[in-house]
């Protein structure tokens, strides 16, 4: 019986999307005097959950040995995926250079922690078929 490893390359998916999430710049804020652009790197804590986000989610992929651990990471990452998008909203909405005056153009970077969320999950729906998958062949025998 050979396991379709779907969730492999839905996990990888969600691992670069938030790698490039912790690496490219957020937003562009229009000062009087030009455009600001914001980077993740400009608030380390949120570097670092970034990049921690990354590292457990890269890790979980080879945690196909203990299905029941792999769908738990994979849910603890989409969710530190969506603290990662909220505290990034708080703290380029929150800088001093935003004023009422000034506008704040998110790139499109903004939705790669939504897409990493949606490849979080999706890979835990495939993880949930296989193992639905081995039990019936276990019922089988």
């Amino acid at each position: 019986m050979v396991i379709q490893r779907w969730q492999s390359v839905l996990l990888f998916l969600g691992v670069l999307a938030m790698g490039l999430f912790a690496f490219l710049g957020t937003a562009c804020i229009g000062v009087s005097d030009g455009f600001v652009c914001w980077h993740s790197i400009d608030c380390i804590p949120l570097f670092v959950l970034n990049c921690v986000t990354a590292i457990v989610a890269f890790i979980d992929i080879f945690l196909y040995n203990n299905l029941r651990a792999q769908k738990r990471v994979a849910m603890v990452v989409a969710l530190m995926s969506l603290l990662s998008l909220a505290l990034t909203v708080a703290a380029v909405l929150s800088l001093d250079q935003v004023s009422d005056n000034d506008s704040v153009a998110w790139r499109w970077t903004i939705g790669l922690p939504v897409a990493a969320v949606v490849f979080f999950i999706w890979a835990r729906a495939r993880m949930c078929a296989d193992e639905r998958l081995l039990k019936s062949y276990d019922r089988i025998r």
